[in-house]
């Protein structure tokens, strides 16, 4: 398995301890890169040989490539720039859908490998497709601190919250680093933090009423901690592919699963507010203020809204994925 993020690669997009992109295997230009250019870029009508005039780019020639990469710099590379763009400009362009997160990363990695023009032997490695391995992007910025936010850093709107910091710095789970004290780096059985979220009885967090961490949030804790629990931020390698038709359960809801539900769910919600279900989160879709949808003025943190969530505003990028939800008439999809 390549690890990328989570295995302390110091690259421009990932921020955390730096460890030396030396410590994982070569991404190979012929094997990997070069097989996914053409098939996501050389389509005909795009940069194929009838339209490639005038265009200069070539996604089968490795010299008119490197027109377009700054070798051992992703972020300055025209290649890495347009295939992550935000909001409407990623390339491939639509009806083609964009490169996956792992194919992004993997170019990202070759181009800070020195995007050399390489050949290996992949037919051994396991955790991928047809040869390509898997990259986990499991982080702490976009992963792990949205739930201890929602589900743990609660700040009800009466009395002392839970570990917002109200009871003291010593019950605090407000940062990366308050949370150093219940972790023991690589070893999630040995966690505090994990034994609580994925345990039960009496010691099992969140306490009721509020309700527990998914299968999912818990699975995330267990590889973040095994894979080092580092302070890591990966927004650019996620990017923000907002093209097509934005499904409730597979992008709307893991965003108010990991931000809202800690503090809007179980039997006392903040506000009278429950959102649990699709049903209950288009209930505050629909409804509108002055024009603008509850939970849209909500989120944007405007005027004459209740600003959610409390800790913090949420990332644009999941911003404009529930309004574009909204936008295309809120499908239970």
């Amino acid at each position: 398995m390549l690890i990328f993020c989570m295995a302390g690669i110091q690259l421009q997009s990932c921020k955390h301890d730096p460890v030396g992109i030396a410590n994982i295997r070569t991404v190979c230009f012929e094997n990997e890169i070069l097989p996914m250019l053409k098939n996501s870029c050389g389509m005909a009508g795009c940069h194929d040989a009838q339209f490639r005039e005038g265009r200069g780019f070539n996604p089968s020639d490795y010299q008119s490539l490197l027109k377009y990469v700054s070798p051992g710099n992703a972020n300055k590379s025209k290649l890495y720039q347009v295939i992550g763009s935000v909001y409407g400009n990623i390339m491939p362009k639509p009806p083609y859908p964009p490169l996956s997160i792992e194919n992004r990363t993997l170019i990202e990695v070759w181009i800070e490998q020195g995007a050399n023009n390489t050949k290996c032997d992949t037919s051994t490695t396991t955790g991928g497709v047809n040869g390509t391995p898997q990259i986990d992007t499991i982080c702490f910025a976009q992963d792990i601190m949205p739930i201890i936010q929602s589900s743990c850093a609660i700040k009800p709107a009466t009395g002392v919250g839970c570990h917002d910091g109200s009871g003291g710095e010593a019950r605090a789970l407000t940062n990366y680093n308050s949370l150093l004290t219940y972790i023991n780096k690589g070893n999630p059985l040995h966690s505090k933090i994990y034994t609580v979220l994925s345990g039960s009885g009496e010691d099992k967090m969140p306490p009721s009423p509020y309700n527990a961490l998914n299968t999912d949030q818990i699975n995330n804790f267990k590889t973040w901690l095994t894979q080092g629990a580092l302070n890591s931020d990966c927004a650019s390698i996620k990017g923000c592919d907002t093209t097509g038709t934005i499904s409730f359960s597979s992008t709307v809801w893991p965003i108010i699963q990991n931000n809202c539900l800690g503090c809007h769910s179980g039997a006392y919600p903040n506000g009278n507010v429950s959102l649990t279900n699709y049903n209950q989160v288009k209930t505050y879709a629909d409804n509108l203020r002055n024009s603008i949808p509850v939970i849209d003025g909500a989120i944007r943190h405007l005027p004459n809204f209740k600003a959610m969530p409390q800790s913090g505003q949420l990332s644009l990028c999941s911003i404009r994925k529930i309004e574009l939800w909204i936008g295309q008439g809120k499908q239970n999809n």
